[in-house]
């Protein structure tokens, strides 16, 4: 099947200015499909990814900020660990701890002071589980300087030892020398036991593998 052959004539009677008006129109046609098939889906992709950017600008500086904090509580944290390492340097343990109060009360008997009551109290664990408190109810006789001299060596102690609910009598004489009644409460801090779990004995009663004991026959 041929096809209908151009006439060329015909396009040559067409009037310039109408020719002019068709080759607009023609380029006008052109350049609205290429804006409706161009590029208006490549605005609306490149509008996309804009807002993508935008939101993943404010993730990476919410991040950053994150990062930046962790890295100020990390820094906190280990100066926390460092600060509660040296204050458990100066809790014994509770066997170190009662000798300490022993060493204590020799203490103010070399100073010269007379221990008229010393009397333990019963251990209380702080709630934080760091550290048990061992109180004694304490009661001396003697001299006011020899009295604050023995306060001064215990708060230099590199244990931690505390005087609380310190009550002191009016000065007496006593032997040609003034003396003076001092009561109060003497608490020296330690650290909690470990609970050690005793390993049963192979062949002890109760223990894995033990042998059971056979009843005595009734006579």
């Amino acid at each position: 099947m041929k096809l209908p052959a151009m006439n060329l004539e015909a396009l040559r009677t067409i009037p310039l200015m109408q020719k002019v008006a068709f080759m607009v129109l023609v380029l006008a046609g052109i350049i609205v499909m290429f804006y409706y098939y161009v590029v208006e889906p490549k605005s609306i992709e490149i509008a996309n990814l804009q807002g993508e950017i935008g939101k993943l600008d404010t993730e990476i500086q919410t991040l950053t900020i994150k990062v930046k904090h962790l890295d100020e509580l990390i820094a906190a944290n280990k100066q926390l660990e460092i600060e509660l390492a040296k204050k458990k340097e100066r809790l014994p343990p509770e066997e170190e701890a009662v000798m300490l109060l022993k060493q204590v009360s020799d203490l103010g008997i070399r100073l010269g002071l007379d221990i008229r009551l010393w009397k333990p109290g019963a251990k209380t664990e702080d709630a934080s589980k760091l550290f048990v408190r061992l109180p004694v109810n304490v009661e001396v006789s003697g001299g006011y300087h020899t009295a604050a001299l023995f306060f001064d060596r215990i708060n230099s102690l590199p244990r931690i030892v505390t005087v609380s609910n310190l009550k002191m009598g009016s000065p007496k004489t006593d032997k040609g020398r003034i003396v003076t009644q001092t009561i109060f409460d003497l608490i020296a801090y330690a650290a909690p036991q470990e609970v050690k779990v005793a390993a049963a004995t192979p062949g002890a009663p109760g223990a894995p593998g033990a042998a059971a004991t056979p009843a005595a026959a009734p006579k």
